[in-house]
């Protein structure tokens, strides 16, 4: 339950102070973790909620696997397809327990080092999840939709993208067509 409200907090900060910050990320360069403002400074506000990332991408590929559950060990095709469109996050998959699954959020970043066609990163993913019951939390039994966040790393070499990204129980392998 913790990890939910801890979710919708970082949620609403980042939904309350990015219309207003300039958190675009327009130029498609991005450098440090947070965007460069007049002073040079954005503090720790904006380096929390990190930039838009210029990655737009189709994913076409997923991988799952759990850790720390001892019925999914093994890395497994997801079965599902998403893409990001600015900071707009979405993807469909079945899921470890064979449930359509829907996700819907924001994804961040807070560094991207670009040289040439290659480029890496770290951000995090915010959102909402549905598709799963109480084999998964508690809190599924009394809600369809379950808020999720987690963190994100990523490489990219020309138009192809590999994603990692961990939440709750499960790690994640994306394989994307960057556009």
């Amino acid at each position: 339950m913790r990890g939910a409200l801890v979710t919708l907090a970082l949620l609403a900060a980042w939904a309350a102070a990015a219309p207003a910050s300039g958190l675009s990320g327009q130029d498609g360069e991005e450098r440090s973790a947070a965007p460069e403002a007049p002073d040079g400074d954005r503090g720790w506000l904006g380096a929390v909620l990190g930039r838009r990332p210029d990655r737009n991408r189709f994913i076409g590929g997923l991988w799952a696997m759990h850790p720390f559950e001892p019925q999914f060990p093994e890395l497994d095709g997801t079965r599902g397809f998403g893409g990001l469109y600015g900071h707009w996050f979405g993807a469909t998959f079945i899921n470890s327990y064979g449930e359509r699954t829907f996700i819907f959020g924001v994804e961040r970043n807070w560094l991207a080092v670009r040289r040439g066609p290659f480029g890496v990163g770290s951000g995090y993913r915010v959102g909402v999840i549905t598709g799963y019951d109480e084999r998964l939390m508690e809190l599924a039994r009394h809600t369809p939709v379950l808020p999720f966040g987690g963190v994100l790393v990523w490489t990219q070499l020309g138009p192809v993208g590999i994603d990692s990204y961990y939440v709750y129980r499960a790690i994640t392998l994306e394989v994307s067509v960057v556009f």
